[in-house]
């Protein structure tokens, strides 16, 4: 250690302020490579944020070994490495984040910084690689920034998108500010960068902050989507992608409350309505037991995009055991459940699974209920659905069971 301090000694304070920034990323680079190789869904999103890392700390030791040894080709091979970088960084977000990749720009953009970077290694040439550079970098910092928004806010449709930027924005920000001073005061902002003044030194220690910031955005990013799809797991079947049981449930409860508080208030009868069709596969074992395993999962799955596409967006479609489903149909009477289950059977008779032996013909049937007013209940409900399913079953299969009450006919189904 006391070595290492009297090595540190001998430089200058702006230099000690990017090694430690070098350093940052030095410690983030192995632990984004762990990453890739614990999540490989993530591994090309990791794999470029470890380049980015790896590729800074690299990049910023040179600059430092430039600046000290007063060598310009190891600091213009410092500026290109921190450029490569920082598109790596910017290519992790379009993997992570599903969005086009504009290569070509990003080809320009590093052709630019090498030709500007092997000019400036002429002192004369310094302040136009700094307006350019710095305007550059600002410039992908933005794009950056943008791109994390735009899926933060838009696609996963979270409020504070912004918040997520803000890291990417301050960078920007940063660099914007000093290829602006390079245009209004060309001399001065060079002295500025070469010497040890104060404003490079807190420029150095402002970029240590915003290369923190952007490591915490980037790991908030990545927990933020581990997270949502450790919430969809608990909710959603992993087989057919539909709810399963425990999150079918939740919305059974909640329907329940909603038709409550509409039955008796309001002249919108139609909204104070609901139903449910109880859906079981037929012969369902002996499909298993001839066909194998696989073959039962992908009619479980072609049967979950089949009833799927012939609801509307309010309903809901749940696997509710192993081959039975439940859907459940707001502001739906008796009558026009009645008709979808109808119409759903037809469709399944037409459905077809291939397998080793030919093709397989399918069948469900099916018990449909409806809400019958304040004096029901959802368990009521689902008994009289499962009842009826019941019934369907035992009179034949291939069939719709009715387990709906007695009273007037309701107002016909919407298309």
């Amino acid at each position: 250690m006391e070595t290492l301090a009297y090595v540190l000694v001998a430089f200058r304070s702006s230099e000690i302020a990017l090694l430690l920034v070098a350093l940052q990323y030095a410690v983030v680079a192995p632990a984004w490579l762990a990453v890739a190789r614990a999540l490989p869904g993530e591994r090309r999103a990791a794999g470029w944020w470890a380049a980015y890392a790896g590729g800074s700390a690299l990049g910023l030791l040179l600059i430092v070994l430039g600046m000290h040894e007063g060598n310009a080709l190891v600091r213009a091979l410092g500026n290109i490495s921190v450029l490569t970088a920082m598109l790596a960084l910017q290519r992790g977000i379009w993997a992570f984040t599903g969005q086009r990749r504009w290569s070509g720009v990003q080809a320009a953009v590093l052709v630019v910084t090498v030709v500007l970077s092997v000019l400036a290694m002429d002192p004369a040439w310094a302040w136009v690689r700094i307006i350019v550079v710095a305007g550059l970098w600002a410039a992908l910092y933005l794009w950056a920034g943008i791109d994390v928004w735009r899926h933060v806010r838009v696609r996963e449709r979270q409020r504070w998108g912004w918040l997520y930027a803000a890291p990417l924005l301050m960078a920007a920000v940063i660099l914007a500010l000093r290829s602006l001073r390079g245009i209004v005061s060309p001399e001065t902002v060079t002295f500025e960068v070469e010497q040890n003044t104060v404003l490079n030194v807190g420029s150095s220690l402002t970029g240590l902050v915003a290369a923190l910031l952007l490591q915490m955005m980037l790991v908030s990013l990545l927990f933020s989507r581990l997270i949502g799809r450790l919430e969809r797991l608990s909710r959603h079947d992993p087989l057919t992608g539909l709810l399963n049981r425990r999150a079918m449930g939740e919305l059974l409860d909640q329907e329940e409350q909603r038709v409550r508080r509409l039955g008796g208030n309001g002249p919108d009868k139609v909204a104070a309505q609901m139903s449910v069709l109880m859906i079981d596969v037929d012969h369902f074992k002996q499909l298993n037991d001839s066909h194998g395993h696989a073959a039962g999962d992908r009619a479980l799955l072609q049967l979950a995009t089949l009833m799927s596409s012939h609801l509307r967006d309010v309903d809901h479609l749940a696997r509710w055991g192993g081959e039975e489903f439940l859907a459940l149909l707001p502001a739906t009477s008796g009558g026009e459940a009645l008709m979808l289950a109808e119409r759903l059977c037809e469709r399944v008779r037409h459905l077809s699974l291939a397998s080793d032996a030919g093709q397989i013909s399918l069948t469900v049937s099916m018990g449909v209920a409806d809400w019958t007013g304040p004096q029901d209940s959802m368990a009521a409900l689902l008994k009289r659905a499962d009842d009826a399913l019941y019934a369907a079953k035992h009179g034949g299969r291939d069939r719709v069971g009715s387990g709906l009450m007695p009273r007037p006919f309701a107002a016909r189904r919407s298309a």
